[in-house]
């Protein structure tokens, strides 16, 4: 509910930036950068990512209390986009972010995007990025990569949602963009479930990694054709 608080205010300030001219003053003239006004509106993208990723995972094992375990972890990843541009301000993307593997901890999403972007006053390279987005995440732990008093747990797959926001600014290139900001994201993981021994007996476990959040930054490039 935050980021889409904070994706709203956003919109909305820009919005009204745009819209307000003091009294007795006149509009500057619009000028666009030759790439939109070409209309090339297909998008293919890479991008660079690193984030801090948090989660509140809880812990069952059976016959024993639930155990509540804080994690975190740094992770650095690559983001492939295509998308399309509906006009200079509003464009439709497909994100693909793949985090590497850390401490046998890695995840994937996919996810649908709608980008505002309109272009910063008095300026006609540069454009602010506004994002809202959501879709399919992914994740695994390596078997044997999550301890519990000195028992390694199997390996764990979880298939859940994501959703989050971006912002930043968009500088325009001979034949592209360049991208620069930052990104906040909710991560349900959902539950996966595996074992530990406990005195030599197999114990059934779930780890649910449903309270999971990121938040980091992003660099790339955006090739317009």
């Amino acid at each position: 509910m935050r980021l889409l608080v904070l994706f709203i205010f956003l919109s909305s300030f820009t919005l009204g930036y745009q819209s307000y001219q003091p009294p007795n003053t006149i509009s500057p003239q619009v000028s666009y950068h030759p790439l939109y006004e070409q209309r090339r509106n297909r998008l293919l993208g890479i991008y660079g990512v690193s984030n801090k990723t948090n989660s509140d995972a809880t812990l069952s094992i059976t016959g024993n209390n639930p155990q509540n375990h804080s994690l975190s972890e740094k992770l650095s990843g690559i983001g492939l986009v295509v998308g399309y541009l509906l006009n200079q301000n509003h464009r439709i993307l497909l994100n693909l972010e793949n985090f590497f593997k850390k401490n046998g901890f890695s995840y994937q999403t996919f996810t649908l995007n709608y980008a505002f972007t309109p272009q910063i006053p008095n300026t006609i390279k540069w454009r602010l990025l506004l994002s809202a987005n959501g879709g399919i995440a992914l994740a695994n732990f390596n078997e044997g990569s999550f301890v519990v008093n000195n028992s390694a747990m199997g390996k764990l797959k979880y298939t859940g949602f994501t959703y989050g926001v971006k912002a930043g600014t968009i500088y325009q290139t001979t034949y592209g963009e360049l991208e620069l900001g930052i990104q906040a994201r909710r991560l349900n993981f959902g539950k996966a479930n595996s074992s530990i021994p406990i005195n030599d007996v197999p114990t059934s476990t779930t780890l649910d990694l449903s309270e999971t959040s990121s938040t980091g930054l992003f660099l790339g490039y955006n090739f317009l054709f």
